[in-house]
């Protein structure tokens, strides 16, 4: 008996494509991918053919009965229909066929002789290709059922064998793979290719699931398929000055030249490594950054770059300039089709439309493929992408499709911006994830203001040895390991009036100035104390000027839009400048190009008020509001003076500090305010003042208040566990973790629930309340109904919530907890499962609003 084994079936659940042609057509595939990844290969020394031969056997697996079973058509054209019912296939065979590969693969790869090591763990990743891995075993993987396999009358592990040989022979791979264990960072590079090959050789634009094409077509159709998705060569233009990569094109006559910050970086950073480019806001970080990597790409020493994030929300401003720098760089090339991590919520055309492996019990391969091209992942796959810092940390936790991040960022420079004091979990993680790039041939490049000067030798040398220097710094580790310093001039320092003041005084000196034509940015650090604030303002200043309101309880289509509007007002280039005030939270205060006169800000660590600062009098304006003066920062003062703070005890303390201190620690908030209280109404110059600052707030003291020593003694422990959790959160080889942003990359006390604004709801289809629709026709992924349903989600606390009720047709197009609100016009928010005391309501003017019982704060 000699059937042919399927690997996709048509859409009337028959045996559609087999498992050798789908493995050709992913090796085919793979072959690609790992052809424009020259440098890769040759620093992992390997082949294009070893690679494609590899890639395609990771679904042999699906040659057993586990797997073939799923098409009751199938059984009964191989006469196996009641040898499957009286043998209780269904439970005594495994239907996991990633485990079946798993152990098929060891064994095949035994057999060629490649070296144990190396057939242990790249079967156990070649198997995980749905995301999921299985534990290595020296002796072979075995899951439970194969022994089993015979009562079926097919030799099932002769047609595997036979099958990989096939394969084999067909891109004439060899057993010299090399010494592969689970430190290699070419495990985990193949991993990651082999997914993604396997998505794309899944799309049936291109290998439809009933059609059979030749071996010799399969290279061409591969290499157009990736060609369409925006995975090609990159066509560079070489020789492009810093004014040919920068230059305003509204401004024909103002020739750009790179300052001398921005010389230095591209001078320095000419090989893969890990650098520092240190310097006060607003000396052209941004620029000297992709100055340096346009000259890396142009010298084939890197293929693309990832530009990493904060917030999302300043991903949303910088992917503007990442895309006419692209353009710039490579203007015939489709390289920016995938580059900004919202970006597939405007696209007209997923990238890829995977086919899944039966209705009947899908395998997820669909789901999996689709989610990356469909979400803000899809900028991590691109030659050119911006996205979260999360979004390329979660490759260092053991998320789902962790390694699909490696095969994504490897090669790329990869600059991580305004890495600053994270909590020691999230920085655990960023020093890790540093040197995984490393180890992948990356470029990092980490851009910051405000670094200690201990934090700055972390991350270059690993720890905490001394790298002497002041701000502007470029400070590498090239690939030799030897560390370079370069010192570049500090920019004139601005002088800047601190002063600690009444919410109340500072609402007037705000309206004062506002009605006197200046601009005004007010930073708090909670979503409801905006809030809060905003309705203030607008009750005491009425319709005389502008109030603006914004923050992340906004669905993404109405805070693009808030964004869009206070950049025209407040940015460089600004045509409506006038007084305004523009209430927001912390998701300003990084990589966003506003230009305030008076910055008022709420008490936070030393280095986001530096970051918030950045915010002030950022440029050179001959039209600036002659009411001003100055630039002034007014720090809000707590309920309670710092003399006092001194004698109380650590509750105490945090009742004082109110929500802040869940999300900022109560002991540097103690720490900044010491230190910050002593210019009190003086000047500080800026940059001059930044180091000292820093250095003041987080260095170790040994001479605090008695009542602070508890609070420090705390952070100690807290800062003991998130070590811990970070270190065992990034062991790959545990059960895999969700793959969601924020979930593996950071501490959040307070989970979420993604809420679905709606103005009207049913099982057939829905409206939203950005007035656009969607119908739930059948159960088909349909892009359009994803984006509309992502443009109009906020997020919630969950404690809000007794009962999470999903709405089911959403579940296609979220992860996680979700649910469905429906906006009424009172602006109350009909959802199910809210706790007593909790209401909702949104406007366009205020965002989410979240009623709560009364002392409850919302962040």
């Amino acid at each position: 008996m000699n059937p042919s084994f399927w690997a996709k079936t048509t859409d009337d659940e028959q045996p559609g494509i087999s498992v050798l042609e789908h493995m050709r057509n992913v090796g085919f595939v793979a072959k690609v991918l790992a052809e424009q990844s020259g440098n890769l290969l040759e620093r992992f020394c390997q082949n294009s053919n070893n690679i494609a031969a590899l890639a395609a056997i990771h679904d042999i697996g699906k040659i057993s009965p586990g797997f073939q079973r799923k098409c009751e058509t199938w059984l009964k054209e191989n006469n196996l229909f009641e040898k499957d019912r009286n043998g209780c296939w269904d439970t005594r065979m495994e239907s996991d066929h990633g485990k079946v590969s798993h152990a098929a693969i060891q064994k095949f790869l035994s057999s060629l002789d490649v070296d144990y090591r190396t057939a242990k763990y790249v079967s156990a990743v070649l198997g995980g290709h749905h995301g999921r891995l299985n534990l290595p075993n020296d002796r072979g993987f075995r899951p439970q059922g194969m022994m089993a396999e015979g009562s079926s009358g097919i030799e099932w592990d002769k047609e595997r064998t036979d099958t990989a040989q096939s394969i084999w022979k067909l891109f004439n791979g060899s057993n010299n793979i090399g010494i592969v264990d689970e430190m290699s960072p070419f495990l985990w590079w193949l991993a990651g290719l082999t997914s993604v090959a396997d998505w794309i050789g899944s799309d049936e634009r291109f290998f439809p699931v009933d059609k059979t094409d030749s071996t010799e077509d399969v290279f061409k159709i591969a290499d157009s398929a990736l060609s369409t998705i925006g995975f090609q060569h990159l066509n560079i233009i070489e020789g492009l000055s810093f004014h040919d990569l920068f230059h305003d094109p509204l401004k024909p006559d103002v020739i750009w030249t790179p300052n001398e910050l921005q010389e230095k970086t591209a001078s320095t950073i000419t090989s893969p490594g890990v650098y520092v480019v240190e310097a006060p806001m607003g000396m052209g970080k941004t620029e000297a950054a992709l100055w340096a990597g346009y000259q890396l790409i142009s010298q084939l020493k890197a293929n693309g770059i990832y530009f990493a994030l904060p917030t999302q929300a300043t991903s949303n401003r910088i992917h503007f300039r990442m895309g006419e720098f692209i353009r710039r760089i490579a203007p015939s090339s489709s390289a920016s089709r995938l580059i900004h991590s919202n970006s597939w919520l405007m696209d007209k055309t997923v990238g890829i439309q995977p086919s899944s492996t039966g209705n009947i019990h899908p395998d997820h391969d669909a789901r999996n493929g689709r989610d990356w091209f469909a979400s803000a992942k899809r900028a991590l796959l691109a030659p050119f992408g911006v996205g979260t810092i999360d979004q390329a940390l979660l490759g260092v936790v053991a998320a789902k499709h962790f390694f699909v991040r490696h095969f994504a960022l490897a090669g790329k420079v990869v600059i991580l911006d305004e890495v600053h004091s994270y909590d020691l979990y999230t920085g655990t993680l960023i020093d890790k994830l540093i040197s995984t790039l490393e180890n992948l041939g990356c470029t990092v490049i980490v851009l910051s203001a405000t670094l200690t000067t201990k934090r700055r030798a972390q991350i270059i040398s690993g720890f905490d040895k001394e790298i002497n220097g002041d701000s502007p710094l470029i400070v590498g580790r090239k690939e030799n390991y030897s560390i370079e310093s370069v010192s570049a001039s500090s920019p004139a320092g601005q002088d800047i009036q601190v002063s600690f003041t009444s919410v109340n005084t500072a609402a007037a000196d705000a309206i004062e100035l506002a009605e006197n034509g200046g601009c005004v940015l007010w930073i708090c650090n909670t979503v409801d104390q905006a809030q809060t604030q905003y309705l203030e303002l607008k009750n005491l200043a009425g319709d005389k000027f502008n109030i603006g309101l914004l923050h992340s309880r906004f669905p993404f289509w109405r805070r693009e839009e808030i964004e869009n509007e206070w950049m025209d007002r407040l940015g460089k280039s600004s045509k409506h400048r006038c007084g305004s005030i523009l209430v927001s939270t912390q998701i300003v205060e990084q990589s966003v190009d506003f230009d305030a006169d008076l910055m008022i800000s709420e008490l936070a660590p030393t280095d986001m008020l530096l970051q918030r600062l950045g915010r002030l009098w950022r440029h050179k304006r001959a039209d600036r509001c002659i009411h001003v003066g100055s630039p002034r920062i007014l720090i809000i003062e707590e309920r309670a003076g710092l003399d006092e703070l001194r004698e109380m005890k650590p509750k105490e303390i945090i009742e004082v500090l109110g929500n802040k201190a869940h999300v900022y620690h109560p002991y540097v908030l103690l720490r900044t305010l010491q230190e910050w209280k002593v210019y009190d109404g003086q000047l500080i110059t800026i940059p001059g003042k930044i180091r000292e600052l820093l250095e003041c707030t987080y260095e170790e003291r040994t001479d605090d208040p008695v009542k602070w020593e508890k609070v420090c003694d705390e952070k100690f422990i807290k800062d003991s566990n998130e070590r811990f959790m970070a270190t065992f959160n990034s062991n790959y080889w545990q059960p895999q973790l969700p793959d969601e942003e924020g979930v593996q990359t950071r501490l959040i006390d307070i989970p979420t629930v993604s809420l679905v604004l709606c103005r009207e709801l049913s099982a057939e289809g829905a409206g939203f309340v950005d007035s656009t629709r969607c119908e739930f026709i059948d159960e088909e992924f349909r892009l359009k109904t994803g984006q509309v349903i992502h443009k109009n989600i906020v997020k919630v606390p969950m404690y809000c919530f007794d009962k999470i009720t999903p709405f089911l047709p959403f579940s296609m197009y979220l992860h996680g907890s979700q649910c469905a609100g429906i906006v009424a016009e009172n602006n109350h928010v009909e959802v199910n499962g809210l706790k007593d005391g909790f209401a909702l309501h949104y406007t366009d003017e205020m965002g989410l609003i979240i009623e709560k019982p009364s002392g409850k704060e919302c962040i």
